[in-house]
């Protein structure tokens, strides 16, 4: 799949004061200077990513057929205050614990409008989302996953099954994996009372995939799914993150195949989403950032 089609931005030649600032700010080299007046010179290299539509102080750039709101502040600094932010991030934690309460799909539709603001490269937009907020398919889901681990850990288990593995994926993979048995067991042994030791019994399930062939799609999705989880916070939601599903997604096909995602896609992420059973009334530490300086 290629990129979206991008509508070029135009120049209102009536309305250019000749300041520069769309051709300052353009990555792709699209806008450029003639004489006074900032005009495009390039529109098939344009990425649509609309910083010349977003700087212009006239309102003398604009591309057909999309329309733009005014900032509430005028875009004069940011929105929220650091100590905002920074308090979000950290009261922001990885839920295990569930209410029954469903979902509202306006509710879904506007933590993922949430990702869709995210950073890609090359403002490719190419984040494909699958949302699964029925509890039959999750319980489906919840079983192939579950069974591709435990073809996993049942080879791990002998010498030769653990050369094998470490063919595919690395001498340290399989032997974390082969640490983890005494873990996988009790895992089993929960799943085996009725725990939902996977999604932890969210209603919703959502993963991220983009092409495999993207350099930047891990970012991408990533980025993407970490805002939902911001937007979804501030929704009194809560969210974990999930690789175990990402994994088994992309080493198992009949997993990807039942998601229906691309042959060409990877998932990138995954998250469970839901209703917090508990609520969190202490914010922790942690560790400060390694940092190599230079």
């Amino acid at each position: 799949m290629g990129r979206p089609e991008v509508n070029t931005p135009r120049v209102n030649e009536t309305r250019c004061v000749g300041c520069g600032l769309c051709v300052d700010v353009c990555p792709s080299f699209v806008l450029g200077m003639s004489g006074n007046t900032s005009r495009v010179f390039r529109g098939d290299w344009c990425i649509g990513c609309s910083h010349c539509v977003a700087v212009c102080p006239e309102e003398a750039i604009f591309q057909p057929g999309m329309e733009f709101e005014k900032h509430p502040k005028g875009g004069e600094g940011p929105s929220v205050k650091p100590e905002a932010l920074e308090l979000l991030l950290r009261e922001r934690r990885s839920i295990r614990h569930y209410t029954p309460e469903t979902v509202p799909e306006q509710i879904l539709r506007t933590i993922l409008k949430a990702g869709s603001y995210g950073p890609t490269g090359t403002n490719s937009q190419n984040v494909h989302y699958v949302v699964l907020a029925s509890s039959n398919q999750i319980d489906q889901l919840r079983k192939m996953v579950i069974g591709f681990y435990e073809r996993i850990f049942s080879r791990v288990k002998g010498p030769f099954g653990r050369f094998l593995i470490s063919l595919v994926v690395g001498k340290k993979t399989a032997a974390y994996l082969r640490d983890s048995l005494p873990k996988m067991e009790m895992f089993r042994e929960a799943i085996n009372r009725g725990e939902d030791r996977l999604f932890y019994g969210a209603p919703v399930v959502i993963l991220t995939h983009a092409e495999s062939w993207d350099s930047s799609s891990p970012f991408n999705c990533s980025v993407a799914l970490y805002h939902c989880s911001l937007m979804a916070h501030t929704l009194g939601l809560g969210c974990c993150f999930n690789g175990f599903l990402v994994n088994a997604v992309n080493h198992d096909r009949r997993i990807k195949k039942w998601l229906e995602i691309l042959p060409d896609h990877r998932c990138y992420s995954a998250m469970a989403l839901g209703y917090p059973r508990v609520t969190y009334k202490r914010l922790i530490p942690r560790n400060p950032p390694r940092v190599s300086w230079r």
